[in-house]
């Protein structure tokens, strides 16, 4: 009987052994459409850029190897620290607005409703327009005799100069950057309130605890993950910011809207510096995935739950 259950077993643990190879090999062809994309349009441009960062290439002959030749320009350079200001500028201009102004949107709109469902379907129209449909629709709005002028004048103030004027551009591009993306983020956050537990709720109203206390001691610990997502994907989309300063302004006034990416784009194909504008790809890149790596390692300090 024994020989017979040995004969019986070994069959059937090779089928098993066959069908997971046989497994492995399916899920091997469906993960290499997504293995050539990111082969061909992430990592061999990141390899072909991290190279050039050590060459001198001017888009014509050959690169010239030059070490670390750009990465010391890079640090006494006056524009790159210059547009690094004004991205971290924008940056912290932009997103701590839109964080906040889209939490105490979401707050009220996570209630059930029928007007709150029209409501959220409405925000989301600013964050589904392509972002250069978006720029050319602002720079109307800025101009010298556009909406955003007469309604000023409405209020009694005088006219301004919103895009030429070099201590308002920023702002003024802060301003239509918090609008494009309010949106997105108050769908994401009302998504992570209405999945909040409500007999967490219940429990303290019955402990005499306010809105307001409720608010600080229940909803924010609780929505820490998605709070934390939402800065991530806010300060990466902040720091990679082109198409505004491209559009609107052009890098002016005297490079008060000059951010990094556009002064990437400028030493590149305006200056012909495809290496030294290589380097400050790596140098931006690498300030991406310490801050995302910082903000994900308080992310994994809190939960929902």
């Amino acid at each position: 009987m024994t020989t017979v259950q040995l004969r019986i077993g070994r069959p059937a643990t090779l089928s098993g052994q066959g069908q997971r190879r046989a497994e492995g090999r399916a899920g091997g062809l469906l993960a290499l459409p997504a293995a050539i994309y990111f082969g061909v349009f992430w990592l061999l441009p990141f390899l072909s850029a991290a190279y050039l960062s050590f060459t001198r290439y001017d888009l014509a002959g050959m690169p010239e190897w030059v070490g670390l030749d750009n990465y010391r320009k890079m640090a006494e350079d006056p524009g790159f620290w210059n547009s690094a200001q004004v991205t971290l500028v924008y940056t912290a201009g932009s997103v701590i607005p839109s964080i906040v102004l889209a939490l105490a949107i979401a707050v009220p709109l996570a209630r059930p409703g029928r007007l709150n469902g029209v409501l959220r379907g409405l925000m989301m129209i600013p964050a589904v327009m392509p972002l250069v449909a978006t720029s050319v629709v602002w720079r109307i709005i800025y101009a010298d005799g556009g909406p955003a002028n007469a309604v000023l004048g409405v209020a009694g103030f005088g006219p301004v100069s919103w895009l030429t004027d070099d201590g308002i551009a920023l702002w003024a591009l802060v301003i239509m950057v918090t609008w494009k993306h309010l949106g997105l983020f108050v769908i994401i956050l009302t998504a992570g309130l209405q999945g909040l537990p409500p007999s967490v709720y219940e429990a303290a109203a019955l402990d005499g605890a306010g809105p307001v206390r409720a608010f600080f001691s229940i909803t924010l610990p609780l929505l820490r993950r998605t709070l934390l997502f939402v800065l991530v994907i806010a300060v990466v989309g902040s720091m990679q910011a082109f198409i505004p300063a491209f559009l609107l302004t052009g890098g002016g006034p005297a490079g008060a809207t000059e951010v990094l990416p556009y002064y990437m784009w400028s030493n590149a194909f305006g200056f012909e510096r495809m290496g030294y504008a290589s380097a400050m790809a790596m140098v931006l890149l690498a300030v991406l995935v310490v801050l995302s790596l910082v903000q994900f390692r308080f992310l994994r300090g809190g939960g929902d739950d």
